[in-house]
């Protein structure tokens, strides 16, 4: 009966163990499931955990189309069209005169019954002037020809009264010409004056008296150098 005892004891003792080694065992096998997943598991988390998420995805940027720049468009400034400046050109008969603008020129005759290259008469209104022209053949000197046409020109107006007020020379057209100032008077009052001048032309042996008058005396002075300033002896 003891003996029986003892080997039941022993039995007992035996399942103890034997159930704490299967408790050990499981939860060792426990562990070793936990340290080392399974492989597909992994694969899959990593997967899962490389793919792009809506984080770290590019974010695609809105293309906007170019905008059209317009191309500057040249400037073109037109010259101006200069104006053509008008002028009259006696021409025809030995000589040859330059008038500025359009000028109506008056033609006669001096000892002829018209003007040709040996003598003539022209007679022309000129920007605030009245100028007349004269050229034939003599022996007269410059000084002669300015005595000549200031003698003519107060004979011809009786009721004027002339004075003299200065003389002098001047060039024209490689020439040396002689001129004679004067003023005009009207019961003592200053009404006008005037240039007369003479020059001869050595080439065509020709004489020249060129007289000027009008209400101002600087016009006419202008207007008595432009004259001479645009005459040439030669046509």
């Amino acid at each position: 009966m003891k003996q029986n005892n003892v080997l039941f004891k022993l039995d007992r003792l035996i399942l103890l163990v034997v159930a704490v080694l299967a408790i050990s065992i499981v939860a060792c096998g426990s562990e070793q499931v936990a340290e080392s997943p399974d492989p597909v598991a992994t694969a899959t988390l990593e997967l899962a955990t490389s793919g792009p998420t809506g984080t770290n995805l590019p974010t695609a940027e809105s293309t906007k189309p170019p905008v059209a720049t317009e191309s500057p468009t040249a400037t073109i400034i037109s010259k101006p069209t200069p104006t053509p400046i008008r002028k009259t050109t006696i021409g025809d008969y030995g000589f040859s005169l330059d008038l500025d603008g359009e000028v109506e020129v008056q033609y006669g005759g001096w000892t002829g019954t018209g003007p040709d290259a040996s003598q003539g008469m022209i007679k022309f209104p000129y920007e605030g002037v009245s100028a007349i022209l004269v050229w034939y053949s003599s022996d007269s000197t410059p000084q002669q020809i300015v005595a000549d046409s200031y003698n003519l020109l107060k004979n011809s107006q009786p009721n004027l009264t002339f004075e003299g007020i200065s003389d002098g020379a001047f060039p024209v057209s490689g020439e040396t010409g002689v001129f004679g100032g004067f003023k005009v008077l009207d019961g003592g009052a200053t009404v006008g004056g005037g240039f007369v001048s003479g020059w001869v032309c050595s080439e065509s042996q020709s004489r020249y008296a060129l007289t000027v008058t009008g209400p101002q005396a600087t016009v006419v002075q202008i207007r008595f150098q432009r004259i001479v300033n645009q005459f040439s002896c030669s046509s």
